[in-house]
Formats: structure tokens, C-alpha cells, sequence
């Protein structure tokens, strides 16, 4: 009778524990990767039209004014890496060498920051910030706690596949998912009955 009450008393904590989780924010993996990513590669073979104008002013926090397009006519490659801010708001710093490899890019490598998405078609949206020039150095801007940072890096003459690297000390490549336990309405349906048939039973017991 002992272990009979026991297996009812812990028959909701087991249901409980069985439930499936909610994915607080986006897609990628439940378990927080390193900070400090960085990434040393060739440029691939994604195309657009029209590159972000190089003024020489790489850009500081909060953000930068969208510099404008040059050579709207012109098909450039272009790569984006998609990286996270897995913690609070703050001020990010990329650390971008386009001086880096085999073939390296050198003046040919630019490389600007994007909240959330990248579109092609229009690059002044949703714009952070740019490194300014095709040289070894930082540039920084604000990005909010949880949000999405898109690096797109460019070549500055058409169909230039070079390499190029780059560092970003406070940002992850995955977005760290919290998990949560689900307390849906079945759930909470069957924890009560079975709470009930558990004090009807021990009352009835007693008598």
C-alpha cells in the first residue's frame, strides 16, 4: 500500500518533468557557445549590386550614418555571418583584417554591421555601422541584448575572391536558448486529477 500512495504522490512531478520546453528567441542550439568568435576564410561567391561607400571613418557607438552606395551597376561578392549578442546591451567591437591569408584581400575586403538582417537590395537598412576603409582595424556600435548582429564583408572590385578575417571578442555564433518548462492547459488539467485522486484516496484511507 506504501509504495502504491508513493508512485501516485510522485506521479505528477514525473508528468512535470516529461513536458516539452519553450524556445525563448530564435533558432540555433540549446547550449551557449563560446565568446570571442572569429573566423579567417575566402570570400565566397554570393553576388550583389552595388557596394557601401568607403568615407574613411570607421564607426564608434552608438551607430553610424549610412554612408550611400557606390557603383550601384556593378556586381560585387559578398559574405554574411550571422552572429548573436547573448548578453546585455552593449557596445560591440569587430576587429576586421582584410591582410590575412594566401590571397589576401588587402584594399579589395570592406566589411559593415547590421541589426537583425542583411538585404542586398537595399543596404542602408537596418545599418550599424562600417569599418570605413580597407585597412586593419576595429569599428564598434551598439547593439541591444538578444539581438541578431549580420557582418557583411565585400570586396571592393567585381569578382574578387580573396581572404579575410575578422574577430568579434563579445558576440556568439549561436543564440543561447533558454529553456523552460511548458505549462500548458492539458498539463495543468492532469497534474490537478491526479492531485485530487491522490487526496480522495489518502481521505478515504483514513476512514
Amino acid at each position: 500500500m506504501k509504495k502504491y500512495l508513493a508512485a501516485l504522490a510522485f506521479a505528477p512531478i514525473a508528468v512535470f518533468a516529461a513536458s516539452p520546453a519553450n524556445d525563448v528567441g530564435a533558432p540555433g542550439t540549446n547550449q551557449p557557445s563560446a565568446a570571442a568568435y572569429s573566423f579567417s576564410g575566402t570570400m565566397g561567391s554570393t553576388t550583389q549590386l552595388g557596394r557601401v561607400f568607403r568615407d574613411a571613418v570607421a564607426s564608434t557607438c552608438p551607430s553610424k550614418a549610412f554612408p550611400g552606395i557606390t557603383n550601384d551597376t556593378t556586381t560585387y561578392n559578398y559574405d554574411q555571418h550571422v552572429l548573436y549578442n547573448n548578453g546585455p546591451s552593449q557596445c560591440v567591437t569587430v576587429n576586421f583584417d582584410p591582410n590575412v591569408g594566401a590571397s589576401a584581400c588587402g584594399t579589395n575586403a570592406h566589411a559593415s554591421a547590421y541589426l537583425n538582417s542583411y538585404d542586398p537590395n537595399n543596404q542602408g537598412a537596418n545599418f550599424l555601422g562600417d569599418v570605413g576603409s580597407s585597412v586593419t582595424q576595429p569599428f564598434s556600435f551598439s547593439v541591444p541584448s538578444g539581438a541578431r548582429v549580420v557582418l557583411v564583408v565585400t570586396n571592393t572590385s567585381a569578382a574578387a575572391n580573396c581572404t579575410y578575417a575578422f574577430s568579434a571578442p563579445t558576440l556568439s555564433r549561436d543564440q543561447v536558448i533558454n529553456e523552460v518548462p511548458a505549462l500548458d492547459g492539458k498539463l495543468l488539467a492532469l497534474v490537478a486529477l491526479l492531485l485530487a485522486g491522490l487526496t480522495f484516496f489518502v481521505r478515504s484511507r483514513a476512514k
